[in-house]
């Protein structure tokens, strides 16, 4: 019999452990190159090289200065640290090599990387690129110092749009002092949607050169805009509110020479003027319903076994860069044969720098009646790109359905009145007894007279039963049969959200419920509604003048409370009216 020592087996685990602790040891060994992102031509500055950790900074190779002056370093600081929990003693090291250095020239310059020595294995250091600002004048520095200079700008992304094209805002404050900010108002758009960038209420002041001065600048706030109409459309003035160091007269006493207080200073952007193009009508598709962006689709199947009298779910995801929240979802449509129900949405977005990145998805239910073989077509998805200026068309597949059978759902049977007297007849006694009671009722002529009323009820039954699915098979008829029933339940939901204090999500469900009704009762997609064609179209349809007053009144002040200070009352009273609104305008024929 042969013995197997796992002396050396084991020893050599331990080692092969020991190493690769010691490999991630190191690998969570970085150095961190801290320098500022733009600084002053002729102004010193520091550059820091940082290591923490349990190893120990054996050697840095000074690094490549392309365009800087050293003017001293590195001074190298160390610092150890020790801490004891359970008995279980852990040390940490932390070394700091400091560069100071000097800009010689105005642009870009860089700090190539580099490689140091931890714990007796190479590391590499990454490099850094600065950008360089001209200096100032003595006397204009001087002058900004004492004195103040501050500048509030509306920067839009681009100048000139389609309708429904995002347009990038950023409103930055320029600011040669110190300051704080004492009060911010938000523009108050007309013509614009307005989508939010979260804000974690951290801001960065960044230097920057603007018209031949160094400034303090800090990007205040950051939103995306969809133009609604075309034409010349304008941003509006916006102010901020600062407090500002101001200088104290220095003709009383030589000890406050020097000194300064604290004064409020009104700041406002100038207004910017946004030319936004009409989109297109030549190669406009006939399913577009006012997308604007880049998007993909994607069609599945929920629904595994496939069984008449049982529900299918179809699942529509849309995702994209654009106003996705605006687009209408796409048509569905399922055999004459399928029981078809209101789709169900959800929508989600991250609002960024550049454009709003948007998921919606659409859930389609349905119920097969009949067994047998089917196909639901291809979906399509229609939008505009400004990026290639054309229209583009996304298509699903088809899906090959085969229909199983479910369960049957119980059916009222009707029985002739012959068959109900043949049936009761057994219970009846003997020639001279006394009939069973409710007998009499069965052989009254109101009970015949009873299937003359049931028989009715059937006709009109069928009658209406077929009047739906005429509905149902006129889409754009049977939306507009529904649109003050689908403007009510929205305006529920507004309720809903007023009550519960969600103010920007009340104004967004009451502005959908406005333009969801004049899109479906005018049987036109909202891409052909605006503020400048509503009042023509409900001319045309005979409105009085005093109701398309109210709506483009009540459009207005919808659009301008969502940005505008609001109290609870000022939300219920634009909820009141825009209810009474949609009841009067209803009782008017508006779809032809």
């Amino acid at each position: 019999m042969v013995s197997i020592s796992r002396t050396p087996l084991r020893r050599t685990a331990l080692l092969g452990t020991a190493t690769f602790l010691g490999l991630v040891s190191l690998a969570a060994q970085t150095i961190k190159v801290e320098v500022p992102a733009t600084v002053i031509k002729g102004r010193p500055f520091q550059l820091v090289y940082l290591l923490q950790g349990s190893a120990e900074l054996e050697r840095l190779d000074a690094p490549k200065l392309s365009g800087l002056n050293l003017l001293y370093g590195p001074a190298r600081q160390t610092s150890s640290s020790f801490s004891s929990v359970n008995g279980r003693t852990t040390s940490s090291v932390s070394t700091q090599l400091t560069y100071t250095l000097l800009a010689d020239k105005v642009g870009t310059v860089s700090i190539a990387p580099t490689t140091a020595v931890v714990g007796g294995r190479q590391v590499q250091v990454r490099g850094a690129s600065i950008k360089v600002l001209p200096g100032e004048q003595g006397q204009q520095a001087a002058q900004s110092s004492s004195v103040g200079h501050y500048l509030y700008r509306a920067i839009p992304g681009r100048s000139s749009v389609y309708e429904q094209e995002a347009i990038p805002m950023q409103y930055k404050l320029y600011a040669s002092t110190e300051f704080e900010i004492a009060s911010l108002k938000a523009p108050e758009y007309e013509g614009f949607l307005s989508q939010m960038e979260p804000d974690d209420g951290r801001r960065q002041l960044v230097l920057e050169s603007y018209q031949g001065r160094n400034w303090r600048t800090v990007v205040m706030r950051q939103e995306v805009l969809f133009p609604q109409r075309s034409g010349q459309l304008t941003i509006p003035a916006s102010e901020i509110g600062l407090r500002v160091p101001a200088p104290i007269a220095q003709d009383e006493d030589d000890f406050f020479i020097g000194a300064a207080s604290v004064m409020e200073r009104t700041v406002s952007s100038a207004p910017v003027t946004i030319t936004v193009k009409p989109l297109p009508t030549e190669g406009r598709p006939a399913d577009f319903s006012g997308a604007v962006g880049a998007f993909t689709m994607k069609a599945e199947l929920l629904s595994k076994k496939l069984k008449t009298n049982e529900a299918l779910t179809l699942r529509i995801t849309l995702q994209g860069q654009g106003n996705l929240k605006l687009a209408k979802a796409p048509e569905v449509k399922f055999p004459d044969t399928f029981e078809v129900y209101d789709p169900k949405e959800s929508y989600e977005q991250k609002v960024g720098a550049n454009n709003v990145q948007g998921h919606k998805v659409i859930d389609y239910y349905a119920i097969p009646k009949r067994v047998g073989i089917v196909t639901i077509p291809a979906v399509s998805f229609s939008y505009f790109n400004p990026q290639t200026q054309r229209y583009e068309t996304i298509r699903s597949q088809s899906f090959r359905l085969d229909i199983a059978q479910g369960k049957n759902t119980p059916q009222d049977e009707v029985v002739s009145a012959d068959q109900q007297l043949l049936s009761l007849q057994p219970l009846k006694q003997e020639l001279g007894a006394r009939a069973i009671p409710g007998l009499g009722f069965v052989q009254s002529f109101v009970y015949y007279l009873s299937f003359v009323f049931i028989a009715l009820a059937a006709l009109l039954g069928y009658v209406l039963l077929r009047r739906r699915r005429a509905q149902l098979a006129d889409s754009v008829g049977y939306r507009a049969s529904k649109a003050s029933k689908v403007a009510m339940r929205r305006l529920r939901t507004a309720h809903e959200l007023l009550t519960a204090g969600k103010r920007e999500a009340f104004y967004e469900e009451l502005t959908k419920a406005l333009w969801g009704y004049l899109g479906d009762k005018l049987r036109l997609p909202l891409s052909e509604l605006s503020r400048s064609s509503i009042s023509e179209l409900l001319r045309e349809r005979q409105l009085p003048d005093e109701l398309i007053t109210q709506l483009t009144d009540l459009l207005d002040a919808a659009d301008f409370a969502r940005y505008a200070p609001a109290q609870e009352g000022d939300m219920q009273q634009l909820y009141d009216d825009t209810a009474r609104l949609i009841s009067h305008m209803d009782s008017h024929h508006l779809s032809r």
